[in-house]
């Protein structure tokens, strides 16, 4: 589902996009809802996604939609591209390193790699630890299909590893929105602005997500 409101990990992904028209890689399309949003605004965007049946319902949002696992490193017929999108996918990966590594070798000179990762540090998280609690969950920080976990300091680390260089690294609020529709919008959004700015100011802690922009 896209997250089409005020400060939504998806909107901050998209407002770091080069100017169109550009290339676009993105890995892991689900239904197509990016690539929807990418198609609309000039990009020509080619995506991969594993599951058979999201592939089949995102290629009609897509140039070229390849049917695979990321994590065979397929080649590209349409490489080099000005940018990589990795939307909540590392997190999934059992070596999300070797990825990165693979999606650095994708990119045109000057072409960068955009990210979103849950924050295992988010504060609610923590107070479950303090009480000994560690529960998965079908949706969320603790999704029960995450292999992996990151901290803003990890995400960094693992992004530098693979060559990379972190531009911008940006703490986005928990989505209010899609729990509480009138926190989208005023007076409602009051709440999401606080949380919003929490996040900016003590990402570590109230960030539940990161979006990192990384060159190489």
């Amino acid at each position: 589902m896209f997250k089409d409101f005020p400060h939504s990990s998806h909107r901050r992904l998209l407002a770091l996009l080069p100017p169109p028209p550009g290339r676009v890689l993105d890995v892991g399309t689900a239904g197509g809802y990016m690539g929807v949003a990418l198609t609309a605004r000039g990009y020509t965007v080619v995506g991969i996604e594993a599951d058979s049946a999201a592939a089949r319902a995102a290629a009609p949002a897509y140039t070229a939609l390849y049917h695979a696992d990321v994590t065979t490193r397929p080649v590209l017929a349409q490489a080099p591209f000005d940018v990589v999108l990795l939307a909540d996918v590392l997190e999934h990966l059992p070596d999300p390193a070797a990825t990165l590594a693979w999606a650095v070798g994708l990119l045109a000179a000057g072409g960068r790699v955009l990210v979103s990762v849950p924050n295992v540090a988010f504060i609610s998280v923590r107070l479950g630890l303090l009480v000994g609690r560690f529960q998965y969950r079908p949706r969320g920080i603790l999704d029960r299909t995450h292999l992996r976990f990151y901290t803003r300091r990890s995400l960094v680390q693992e992004i530098r590893s693979a060559g990379l260089q972190p531009q911008r690294v940006l703490g986005v609020p928990p989505p209010l929105p899609l729990v509480f529709a009138a926190t989208a919008r005023w007076p409602g959004r009051v709440l999401l602005e606080a949380a919003a700015l929490a996040a900016r100011l003590w990402p570590q802690l109230f960030a539940y997500q990161f979006v990192v922009e990384a060159t190489r």
